[in-house]
């Protein structure tokens, strides 16, 4: 005969697993870093805009008229 569990005992186990589990959109979000990671024209763009950024090079968009108005 296998012993009883209670409903505490039960709940303790779920959050155990809960815990470990990996959320559907934390590994959506793996995925698209991989992906993003392993482009290397992707990664020469990002490094290009944050190039961009340090030297000032940027300009901020508040509105659709802003991004139009060049």
């Amino acid at each position: 005969m296998t012993p009883a569990v209670t409903i505490d005992e039960l709940y303790i186990e779920i959050k155990k697993i809960q815990e470990t589990m990996v959320r559907r959109e934390d590994l959506d979000a793996l995925l698209d870093t991989i992906e993003i990671s392993s482009d290397p024209e992707t990664m020469a763009m990002i490094q290009k805009s944050e190039e961009d950024i340090a030297a000032g090079r940027f300009r901020e968009i508040s509105s659709i008229d802003d991004l139009f108005s060049e």
